[in-house]
């Protein structure tokens, strides 16, 4: 059955998107997913062996963040590109190379005019930059929100949904979720906004959710890929209506009963569509909810979801996600009557700078704290998302040495993420790469979408150009997470 969805929506996925799902195919349908569940610290089947998930997020597909799909520009790229069209191009690119951050906003522009007027004159540095500002606020960003306001500022709601589902074609196809079962790993983690399972305009504080069938189809098909490679799904929202942390603005969740009452809404339309489906190993209810004022906040929030999903009779594994106030500050279970949830938090370690500042946190810091907290909610440990985000020989160590981590406590977990690419230009200016990204080495030419300057002709070309982007695996990253698949816990 094809999305297993409620009836009226089954005819339409199938009838609808024969082209994207195969639907009306011959052959017979894969055999269901062993569920699963939590027994104490572990995850185990329905025969009651354990089953530890270790795989990769589907960054950028449904969720998506630009700094991945590298859709537009950062400022510092477009400047250059701009700047290939002027006499004083290789000055331009000299005052670039003074630095090499590209998420940098407006004001970067104050102290890029002033250091080009040293080298052009005043009044031309101010001409160039006239002609940059156009392009700010850029669209580079780590929510997905600035593109589609951007998209439907030009073209509409509907053509922007147009846009970005020729994009989520090309993106994510049946031959990576093969390849990605081909390497050992056995779960895909699938960041959602909640925007692109709706249609109209988007507002700060939704009033209905009317649902885009679209969307909400590629799930499905996305399941049936994961039945036919036998790998499971955590279906993860990562923006819910009014937000539950600030990458698209101030949250508002925590304050708004009514978009409290939306986010419930969306959960039980989530579980209503795939509560049948097994490939669902869980629902990863709030993605970093750090937009809580406090823990009491937090879990007050997560209790409406788990109720109301746990009403419709649902016993998928429920994700819950620490906000970063750490894994301790996360409840035992039976202080709100939860069952077959899993506690998770992402470890990506900003301030971490060397493979020392890793070992200490790890070894000194987190695992105490860990190891106390779990064996006091006695629940599963979930790592949803992690990357040590440099592509220098220590980062790589300690990418080992985190996963050796999850190892040593059975934790289950997802790398961020599948595919990444690398800014060519930021690669030319700075030599600028990272270690995001299990397949993040681009072969060939990339012609990414210009959503400021292409029509809407060049943008669907563009669009759907991401389904030949050839992204070789990084062989690094892909030997130390494969040395994790094969390592047998104590």
């Amino acid at each position: 059955m094809c999305g297993n969805t409620i009836p009226g929506r089954i005819l339409f996925a199938c009838f609808g998107f024969v082209a994207i799902a195969g639907c009306a195919g011959d052959s017979a349908a894969p055999t269901p997913m062993p569920a699963l569940h939590a027994d104490g610290t572990r995850i185990v089947d329905d025969l009651g062996n354990e089953v530890i998930l270790k795989g990769v997020n589907l960054g950028g597909w449904l969720f998506n963040e630009t700094w991945i799909t590298q859709i537009d520009y950062p400022l510092t790229s477009r400047i250059h590109l701009l700047g290939q069209q002027e006499p004083f191009a290789g000055k331009v690119d000299e005052v670039l190379r003074l630095g090499n951050d590209d998420w940098v906003g407006e004001g970067y522009l104050v102290e890029f005019q002033a250091a080009l007027a040293e080298r052009i004159g005043a009044e031309a540095a101010k001409g160039f930059v006239d002609k940059v500002r156009p392009y700010t606020p850029g669209l580079y960003d780590d929510s997905d929100l600035p593109l589609r306001r951007r998209l439907s500022e030009r073209f509409g709601d509907d053509v922007r949904d147009e846009l970005l589902d020729t994009f989520q074609r090309a993106w994510l196809a049946e031959s990576d979720v093969e390849w990605i079962a081909r390497q050992g790993f056995n779960v895909v983690r699938v960041p959602i906004s909640y925007r692109n399972l709706v249609v109209g305009p988007d507002v700060d504080r939704p009033t209905s959710l009317v649902f885009n069938e679209r969307a909400w189809a590629r799930i499905g098909v996305l399941l049936d890929w994961c039945e036919t490679h036998r790998i499971y799904a955590v279906l993860d929202i990562q923006e819910c209506p009014g937000g539950q942390n600030d990458y698209t603005g101030t949250s508002l969740l925590y304050t708004d009963e009514a978009l409290q009452a939306l986010t419930v809404d969306l959960w039980k339309e989530i579980a209503t569509r795939f509560g049948g489906r097994s490939a669902v190993a869980a629902y990863s209810l709030l993605a970093e909810p750090f937009g809580a004022p406090d823990a009491a906040a937090r879990d007050a929030m997560y209790d409406k979801l788990v109720q109301a999903i746990r009403g419709l009779g649902d016993q998928h594994l429920l994700v819950i996600h620490d906000g970063f106030l750490g894994m301790h500050t996360l409840p035992k279970p039976s202080a709100f009557g939860w069952t077959n949830v899993v506690y998770s938090t992402h470890i990506f370690e900003f301030s971490a700078k060397t493979y020392e500042d890793y070992d200490f946190l790890v070894n000194y810091v987190h695992d105490p704290l860990f190891t106390e907290a779990q064996a006091d909610q006695n629940v599963p440990y979930y790592i949803g998302s992690f990357s040590t985000r440099f592509n220098e020989g220590w980062a790589y160590d300690a990418a080992e040495l985190l996963v050796n981590w999850y190892t040593r406590h059975r934790w289950s977990w997802s790398v961020w993420t599948y595919k990444r690419i690398d800014d060519p230009i930021g690669v030319q200016l700075f030599g600028k790469t990272s270690s995001y990204g299990v397949r993040g080495l681009l072969n060939g030419d990339f012609v990414r979408p210009d959503v400021f300057d292409d029509d809407i002709s060049t943008l669907r070309t563009r669009m759907a150009g991401y389904g030949r982007l050839q992204l070789d695996p990084n062989p690094t990253l892909l030997g130390i997470l494969q040395a994790g698949l094969q390592s047998t816990p104590p």
